[in-house]
């Protein structure tokens, strides 16, 4: 192998760890585990690596807690392509690695990013998405373990280029590098044309290019994507969503002809068309929160406001599976939305608020467990009615309509003991909560009564009396309060 000439420096921010930089030190003093199996498969790929890390003054940066990984894949290509071990960095977070992403690039430098498919616990799909849409034109591979096919599909589905299974070789590494940074096959190029075509908004040169894919490869949905897109940009509209459609008879499983078909009708204003692809999008790949959000947004614009906070429900339940805490102010902001619209389907949405922020020790609103508790009694299900104001109870322990709620409860589960204590305790709080709502002090009178509470009993309904003597049974209840039979029964 010839030699190399010296490369220009990479550094233009402050270095990552210390442990980062000793690594150069223990270059000659431990094994490279990372074996070669043959040196043709070097020499293949090598030039395609030079010509990135040389024309482009690329480097690589690695997302990982796998120590062993970032040493050996930087130790190998140092001593088998001699490249400075400074072109291949650890990053110490994922917000370290934006932020250097961002510096690199301002330096026009051109960064590849190795990146876990989880790192320290959690799902690095959201921070590849983010990535991804920051970053259009940045080359991502995802370091796996295993090769799980749906999680391949989400991050396939979230713009990754490639995908590396460890332990992996040299070979590997230099062989899925090259394959990123310029595609193997001749269909392959073509399509990346294209897409720079588009990119570049050479509209008329990226029909071109599609119409030479399809003489390649007839009927390729990516050539008739490109074509497509090049037509929307021509202004043939129509004639673009021909091609999508085509596209996607074409390959049913394939996603991107799909969501060139969604957008396509969201620039039209026609909701429910793209809501019909977007369903379709969801059958294929069930597993992205946004797309569960995006379409729960359009129901609920539909004013379909029980199967809203179904597609709510599910995001909220991916954005936990992510372990990503942010899942329960999203759970409170859906049930806010939906029970404004359509208080008893917010049920499944409170729920889950209180269940997730027990799960992550995050204490919601009062109103949040007062809320749930209002919709569980209204459902008949009255212990669970109790738990959750309790919950309000414990975090407003001075607000009177929190027992009062929790007393209804207790009604609804003939507790009428129980109901009296909570509104006693009410009443306490606040001696004339009831003073403007004669309703709740009738309600109130009666519970007494059957608590045998008579002297509470008798100051509610009288209460009522006073404001319309007609009420219901009242004059009848306050005579029987009355009675010689009762004249001996009291709080």
């Amino acid at each position: 192998m010839n030699k190399r000439g010296k490369m220009k420096s990479v550094y233009v921010v402050k270095s990552a760890p210390k442990e980062i930089d000793d690594a150069h030190k223990e270059l000659d003093t431990q094994n490279v585990y990372l074996l070669k199996s043959e040196e043709q498969a070097i020499s293949r790929y090598q030039d395609t690596v030079y010509d990135f890390i040389d024309n482009n003054d690329g480097l690589f940066l690695v997302v990982s807690q796998d120590r062993t990984f970032f040493q050996n894949f930087r130790k190998s290509f140092y001593k088998e392509l001699e490249i400075d071990q400074e072109r291949i960095r650890l990053m110490s977070s994922l917000r370290r690695t934006q932020e250097e992403i961002r510096v690199y690039r301002e330096y026009q430098k051109s960064p590849f990013l190795f990146i876990e498919s989880v790192f320290e616990g959690r799902s690095t799909l959201p921070s590849i998405e983010e990535f991804r849409n920051e970053f259009k034109d940045m080359f991502i591979i995802v370091l796996m373990n295993d090769a799980d096919d749906k999680k391949l599909a989400q991050f396939v589905e979230a713009g990754v280029d490639n995908f590396i299974t460890k332990p992996a070789s040299i070979n590997t590494l230099v062989e899925k590098i090259a394959n990123t940074l310029v595609p193997p096959d001749a269909i392959g190029k073509k399509i990346r044309e294209g897409k720079d075509r588009l990119k570049k908004i050479e509209f008329a040169l990226a029909y071109g290019v599609a119409r030479d894919i399809l003489e390649i490869k007839p009927g390729s949905p990516a050539g008739l994507m490109i074509m497509g897109d090049a037509l929307k940009g021509l202004s043939k509209r129509d004639d673009a969503l021909k091609l999508y459609l085509k596209a996607y008879d074409n390959a049913p499983m394939y996603l991107e002809p799909l969501k060139k078909i969604v957008d396509f009708h969201k620039e039209d204003g026609d909701q429910q068309q793209a809501l019909q692809y977007l369903i379709k999008i969801d059958e294929l790949s069930p597993l992205h929160a946004g797309r569960k959000k995006e379409i729960g947004e359009l129901h609920f614009m539909q004013e379909e406001y029980a199967t809203a906070a179904k597609f709510f429900c599910e995001a909220v339940k991916l954005t936990h599976s992510l372990k990503q805490s942010e899942c329960v102010q999203m759970a409170v902001d859906y049930a806010d939305k939906i029970f404004d619209k359509q208080t008893a389907a917010a049920v499944p949405l409170l729920e889950l608020s209180a269940s997730l922020a027990k799960s992550y020790h995050i204490e919601l609103h009062w109103s949040v467990y007062n809320r749930l508790g209002l919709l569980l009694r209204r459902q008949k299900r009255w212990k669970e009615a109790v738990a959750a104001y309790n919950h309000a109870a414990l975090l407003s322990p001075k607000d009177e309509s929190i027992l009062f709620n929790m007393g209804m409860a207790y009604i609804e589960g003939k507790d009428f003991g129980s109901a009296a204590e909570k509104f006693e305790r009410a009443i306490c709080i606040k001696p004339t909560f009831y003073t403007d709502n004669i309703s709740a002090a009738y309600v109130m009178g009666q519970v007494f009564i059957r608590a045998n509470r008579t002297k509470n009993a008798t100051k509610m309904l009288e209460h009522v009396y006073s404001v319309d003597p007609k009420y219901k049974k009242v004059k009848s209840l306050l005579e029987s309060l009355k009675s010689p039979k009762n004249g001996k029964n009291g709080n």
